[in-house]
């Protein structure tokens, strides 16, 4: 009687650790798929960096006020379609050093929303020369940006399946289910700001007009022999 129960525990044993033994030595393999997109914005957020300068006039020196660059800012914005309800005040101030200037000029950075690239053409072209020390593309973002996230990622899973089926197929194996996803896209870099004067010269800018992500997975399958 000791024996047989010595056996039926054997069993047991064999019984539970058998299925676990043959899960873990089921064909498996793990691969990566890559996508990329490039999306034309339809919202471009653009600062303008103003302040106070002096000009010369006759024998005086006189100072330009910030009110009235800003106006002339806000009527270049105006005259490329930029309603007044898309700019607003990023920042306003300024320090005061002694070692480049006797006089203090009070600062202020604007920020404005555009559409698209025609507006910020325009622009450019059309900007006081005095008086603007700054001009630099802060964000660009598309409204239906959910939608072409969904689509760069399914595009990295096809790519992803697209090899392990080839494996597949070249191994002899069948079956193909999805055992672990993990999704290792990298994001994308906030873009580079841009000068006035590096925008008027065309240097680098039209890297500017596309948002391009990179989409990226890991899949790991399993196979039938």
């Amino acid at each position: 009687m000791v024996i047989s129960r010595y056996f039926v525990v054997l069993v047991m044993v064999a019984a539970g650790v058998l299925p676990g033994f043959a899960q873990q030595t089921a064909p498996q393999v793990e691969v990566s798929g890559t996508a990329s997109i490039n999306v034309v914005p339809d919202r471009i957020t653009l600062e303008i960096g103003i302040e106070e300068y002096f000009r010369q006039e006759g024998a005086d020196s006189v100072k330009v006020s910030l009110r009235m660059i800003e106006d002339m800012v806000r009527r270049t914005l105006t005259d490329a379609g930029v309603p007044d309800s898309q700019v607003t005040v990023a920042d306003v101030g300024n320090y005061f050093d002694r070692r480049f200037s006797d006089k203090f000029r009070m600062a202020k950075r604007l920020s404005a929303v555009l559409t698209d690239f025609s507006q910020l053409d325009k622009i450019a072209e059309n900007l006081p020369e005095n008086g603007v020390t700054s001009f630099s593309i802060t964000k660009l973002d598309n409204s239906d940006m959910a939608r072409y996230n969904r689509e760069g990622l399914k595009a990295a899973l096809d790519a992803a399946r697209s090899k392990a089926e080839f494996i597949a197929e070249n191994e002899g194996l069948s079956g193909l289910s999805v055992l672990k996803v993990e999704e290792t896209s990298p994001g994308y870099a906030v873009p580079q700001a841009f000068s006035n004067i590096a925008y008027s010269g065309g240097s680098g800018m039209e890297n500017m007009r596309r948002i391009e992500r990179q989409y990226s997975v890991k899949v790991t399958y399993l196979f039938r022999k």
